[in-house]
């Protein structure tokens, strides 16, 4: 009996064990984390997950019940397994709900990498207030709110004393503004916070000190700084040029790619370093050029000429067709429908996508246009991507379906769509990248510096399963100082819509001053005699060893900047000329070295010599016997068929 009640409890143990502790186990096994950049707070979730079972929420307070879901909020997106939201400074709290566990999983964060509303009241002096705005996109449009910030009207920023007013920088507009910078509208943000910073000075509401002028220490009135005389090398001012007139436009064909501002200080007038006369290269549109100048009490005038250059470059970034050799596109192909889908069988492992433009002055973007492609199990998206003469692309996407999804896209989640690499490298020749030297496959963000010359990179990411796809994005066009997202999404081949996302922060840098020798230090020629090179000297002769077609040239360069090109370096014959053209890292100076084929040696009679030889050594045989007494007879048929076969070869060899 007491065995048995022994058995019993031993069981209700053990069912306790399974009911509350083993999920108990589970629960804590997950957890969240978060982290900031700029305005930008990243929420990851770690535990068993699938993109469907989470969900995201946040709060200014401690409070779950008022909690507001992030995907709800416009200013945020959701990945796999994490969140990403645009928030101003302060403390935050996130939770994120599993559905698969049943459990909500907590952190807190403060912000300080964001923006901060500013309000600065009672004050007399120089004062610099930041406050928070938001980016947007409207119709294509940046859309930056409060659009007018201006603090000479708005009561959210410094309020000065009774009896004072506010002497604005910069007319009043931000000294700082990270709203320039900040990138929406790209698949992810469709609206952020961002920065800007406005300064100036409280001054006594009877001082002179809100106009173009002011006083020196002495009392003497300094004259307001201005030009006499503002001009242009393309097109027109509009309204012709007046002192007192700030801001004009002008006006140019699409052909003008630079224009040369011309301008002249009145006295006592002086251009601010960098803002002065000069020449500027224009982009298609609109292009804002400043000329500022400024007075001994160094007060500020800026003249602002929008220059719009014609563009008269294709739009176009279409599709006439589009076509599968496997399933049927559904909806049925229309030039203004970018998306698909294809149906397919377990057993179709590839698919042909074919494609043709509507407009021949677009084209594909590269690894983009109509190809072959493997297909995994599940889904597969497949990108054909039309890039107009502007620069614009347009996407097609089609999300081809193949049969049934393996079991190891759940028991295996974590060692999915990841890569063992990233190459950097970039179109531009001569021009090295530093590569990414502590790469790990569970990292996922990295900080990248590339050279100025560097406006196009080019990233080679190495998949750790064979058949995962990797999609690029922002890695084109980069601009100098800023910080820009390259985004690598990586696609399980065998998992429906798994994929995990790689960040670059690349920033390009400034540019570096280049030298301006195109010339060599040195000039050889592997296996060939010292061809007297010198400074100075250009033109240079040699004769071609026989059998030689083509030479080894080897230079060293007076600047290893600069780019030597070698042209005419193959089937080398007598008057063959090569060209060695190097140009200046600056390309303000080209040299050509020439090095010309003078004649081809002779090559060596062997067979000749080898029998002038046997006749030398027969003849002393001869003599050394004849001085030893013996008779020697010769057989003269022998040795005239001897000698008739030595003249043949002798024969054969000039005929050579």
């Amino acid at each position: 009996m007491g065995r048995t009640i022994n058995k019993i409890k031993l069981r209700f143990l053990v069912y306790i064990f399974i009911l509350f502790v083993i999920p108990l186990g589970i629960v804590k096994a997950d957890s969240i984390s978060a982290s900031a950049s700029g305005d930008v707070v990243t929420i990851t979730y770690s535990g068993k997950y699938t993109d469907k079972s989470l969900t995201f929420y946040y709060n200014t307070k401690k409070d779950r019940n008022s909690a507001i879901n992030v995907l709800k909020t416009g200013m945020a997106v959701k990945y796999t397994n994490r969140a990403q939201i645009s928030l101003k400074n302060g403390t935050y709290h996130f939770w994120v709900f599993n559905t698969l566990t049943g459990g909500y999983y907590y952190t807190s964060y403060k912000v300080t990498t964001s923006c901060t509303d500013g309000l600065q009241v009672g004050l007399t002096s120089k004062f610099s207030v930041e406050r928070c705005a938001t980016v947007s996109m409207s119709g294509g449009t940046r859309v930056v709110t409060p659009s007018k910030a201006n603090i000479n009207a708005n009561n959210n920023f410094a309020e000065c004393k009774s009896g004072y007013k506010i002497q604005a920088d910069n007319g009043g507009k931000p000294t700082t503004d990270t709203c320039k910078s900040t990138q929406v509208g790209t698949g992810t943000f469709n609206k952020r916070y961002c920065k800007q910073v406005y300064s100036g000075t409280c001054v006594k509401s009877s001082d002179n000190g809100s106009g173009g002028g002011g006083s020196s220490g002495g009392g003497t009135t300094v004259a307001a700084p201005s030009l006499t005389k503002l001009s242009v090398s393309s097109g027109s001012l509009s309204p012709s040029f007046k002192s007192g007139t700030k801001s004009y436009k002008v006006s140019v064909g699409a052909d003008v790619a630079s224009i040369r501002v011309d301008a002249s200080a009145k006295s006592g007038s002086s251009f601010v370093s960098g803002y002065g006369p000069r020449t500027v290269n224009l982009k298609y549109g609109s292009n804002t050029i400043s000329v500022k100048v400024k007075n001994s009490a160094n007060k500020t005038v800026t003249y602002k000429i929008v220059v719009t250059r014609a563009d008269n470059r294709s739009n176009v970034n279409t599709l006439s067709n589009l076509t599968v050799d496997k399933g049927t596109l559904t909806p049925a192909f229309a030039s203004n429908i970018t998306n698909y889908t294809v149906n397919v069988a377990n057993n179709v492992e590839q698919i042909t996508v074919g494609a043709t433009l509507t407009d021949n002055t677009s084209s594909f973007a590269n690894g983009y246009g109509p190809q072959t492609y493997n297909l995994q199990l599940g889904t597969n998206q497949i990108y054909v991507k039309v890039v107009n003469q502007k620069g614009s692309t347009n996407v097609y996407n089609i999300t081809v379906i193949r049969e049934d999804t393996p079991t190891k896209c759940t028991t295996d989640i974590d060692s999915l769509a990841l890569l063992k690499g990233i190459d950097l490298a970039t179109d531009r020749q001569g021009i090295e990248i530093d590569q990414i030297t502590n790469f790990d496959s569970k990292v996922f963000t990295y900080d990248v510096q590339v050279p100025n010359e560097v406006q196009d990179l080019i990233v080679n990411a190495y998949v750790n399963e064979e058949g995962d796809t990797v999609v690029v994005e922002g890695a084109e066009s980069l601009e100098v100082g800023v910080v820009r997202e390259v985004k690598v999404t990586v696609s399980s081949k065998d998992c429906t819509d798994f994929t995990r996302l790689y960040v670059l922060n690349v920033t390009r840098q400034d540019k570096k001053e280049l030298g301006s020798e195109a010339g060599l230090a040195s000039l050889t020629i592997k296996d060939y005699d010292d061809i007297g090179f010198e400074t100075g000297k250009y033109d240079y002769g040699i004769k071609l060893h026989k059998g030689d077609t083509e030479l080894d040239i080897q230079y060293t360069q007076i600047d290893e900047n600069a780019r030597c090109v070698t042209e005419g370096n193959s089937d080398l014959t007598s008057g063959s000329i090569i060209k060695l053209t190097c140009t200046s890292a600056d390309e303000s100076d080209t040299v050509t070295y020439s090095i010309s084929i003078d004649g081809v040696e002779k090559g060596k009679n062997t067979w000749l010599i080898i029998i002038i030889i046997i006749i030398i050594v027969l003849i002393l045989i001869y003599l050394i016997l004849r001085l030893l007494g013996y008779r020697i007879y010769f057989n003269f048929a022998v040795i005239g068929a001897f000698f008739r076969g030595i003249g043949e070869k002798i024969s054969g060899i000039f005929d050579k």
